[in-house]
């Protein structure tokens, strides 16, 4: 295998879950800033353990494959390669726990109530995802006709190295409709009609492993897969077209050293 070369190639990791816990306390090591930020807030006459107890813990994920894939990150910034996560942004995490009349109640966990003050919305990179439809044959080829269009809304989570001044990125899609509003349904009285669509594409990020006990469940599973999948390669490519590296032209035209270029 040819030794990375950082500034050359660039590395995707693709996962369905991360589990990242706590960004605060990683970020504040990884800079070497704790011991600063400790000191200021004492100064302030604020605890940096209690500010630490306030963050959620980002609903991401949930068991060994999440906490690998998020070391996997940890590791790929550490060692100064240029590494990109990409996963789904779940509205809701697998979910709360909670005791009632001896028995446990599981509640959805709005991990997202508050905002995520570690992420940046890039929505000038939202790419359209498309489901379902029809494939016609025509005198210029096929053509895939009458398909569901969801919109894949792009957030960024810096991932930085341990003290070596390398950030990378996990860039979480989130399923959105192209129309969130039906103004026409509504306005003959179809409430429920008017955020039909919406409703429908937003299920595919809303909860991280949605049962599949059911028809439903199994194809809501399938879209997701196929969702990010779909919006990460063309986000791939297109990274790929407008790199600069070893070419002199605006955009990239020839794919030859695309295997080479992204690992």
């Amino acid at each position: 295998m040819t030794p990375l070369t950082p500034q050359f190639q660039r590395i995707y990791y693709l996962s369905l879950e991360f589990y990242m816990g706590r960004t605060l306390t990683n970020t504040m090591v990884n800079l070497g800033l704790q011991s600063g930020c400790d000191e200021a807030l004492y100064q302030l006459g604020l605890d940096m353990e209690e500010l630490q107890e306030i963050e959620e813990d980002a609903g991401l994920g949930n068991g060994g494959l999440g906490r690998l894939a998020a070391c996997f990150l940890d590791s790929m910034a550490t060692l100064g390669l240029a590494a990109y996560g990409y996963g789904i942004r779940y509205e809701f995490g697998i979910f709360n726990q909670r005791i009632a009349g001896g028995w446990q109640v599981e509640e959805a966990d709005d991990w997202l109530r508050y905002g995520n003050p570690w992420e940046k919305a890039r929505p000038e990179y939202t790419i359209p995802v498309h489901f379902y439809g029809r494939v016609e044959h025509g005198p210029g080829g096929a053509r895939w006709m009458d398909t569901q269009v969801v919109l894949a809304v792009p957030y960024d989570t810096p991932v930085p190295g341990y003290r070596n001044n390398t950030v990378n990125t996990l860039r979480l899609w989130s399923a959105r409709a192209p129309n969130d509003f039906n103004l026409k349904d509504f306005n003959v009285g179809g409430y429920v009609q008017a955020v039909l669509d919406r409703n429908l594409a937003e299920n595919i990020s809303r909860v991280l492993y949605p049962n599949d006990n059911f028809f439903e469940g199994k194809e809501l599973r399938l879209k997701q897969e196929y969702f990010v999948v779909a919006a990460t390669l063309h986000d791939i490519v297109r990274r790929f077209k407008s790199a600069k590296f070893g070419s002199r032209d605006p955009v990239r035209t020839s794919f030859e050293s695309f295997p080479d270029k992204t690992p």
